[in-house]
């Protein structure tokens, strides 16, 4: 690696901001293509503040032990970035949100925000080696294992499935066909009664049985029902 990179420099510090930069774009663009609430710009902004902080504590230093008008100062320069940990927490939290049925969504993009300003952090330092496994890492986890994780929940015995039915009496009917199955009701939660001139509907926790763990034969049996207007699976 050139000394021009690791020492403090007008070149080094373009070359710093702009690594941050294109760090943010790599981790944004996955999560803008699936419309998440944190897009590319929330990403490389995330990415270049947190680099900017770390600049800026490494000016101070570079002033304290140069510039005589400096002399005498003292500059503890790791408060800054320590202080974008902290702030990034705030922003981050504000993404995550209590969905319908008791799941939880925005936990990857509060974590993501997070280790975005991680890297904007090892950016501004000019820890490139770090930065760019570290991202490559991150994108492969939030974009290669994303479906892996899915696949794996899906074969799962425990499932969590949303039903819309056509009058409230037939939620036992479907009860009973799911039992027949082998799979145990664990729960069920009535989300519309249908008494606003709506569809009922509710939501049910399964335990599936060792012979049928199958999730998608499960829930085409469920939506094959005449009652039955719409079945869904959830998956956190």
């Amino acid at each position: 690696m050139p000394e021009i990179l690791r020492s403090f420099s007008f070149l080094s510090v373009c070359l710093r901001l702009a690594f941050a930069f294109l760090t943010g774009v790599l981790i944004g663009f996955g999560r803008a293509q699936k419309k998440q609430a944190a897009g590319m710009r929330t990403y490389v902004i995330t990415c270049v503040a947190a680099s900017l902080s770390t600049l800026i504590a490494l000016y101070f230093w570079e002033m304290t032990h140069t510039d005589p008008v400096w002399a005498g100062i003292k500059v503890d320069g790791v408060r800054y970035p320590a202080a974008v940990i902290s702030g990034i927490g705030f922003l981050a939290a504000g993404g995550i949100w209590f969905a319908s049925h008791h799941q939880v969504s925005g936990l990857t993009t509060a974590v993501g925000l997070f280790t975005t300003a991680c890297l904007g952090i090892a950016c501004g330092a000019g820890f490139y080696e770090v930065v760019l496994l570290a991202a490559l890492l991150i994108v492969f986890t939030m974009e290669v294992m994303s479906p892996l994780e899915v696949s794996v929940k899906r074969r799962l015995r425990n499932m969590t499935v949303q039903v819309t039915f056509d009058k409230l009496e037939s939620s036992g009917k479907i009860a009973r066909a799911l039992e027949e199955t082998g799979a145990t009701v664990v729960a069920v939660e009535l989300e519309s009664a249908g008494a606003d001139g709506g569809e009922p509907s509710a939501v049910l926790a399964l335990k599936l049985s060792r012979s049928n763990p199958s999730h998608s034969s499960l829930l085409a049996l469920v939506a094959e029902m005449d009652c039955v207007t719409s079945a869904r699976e959830l998956i956190s």
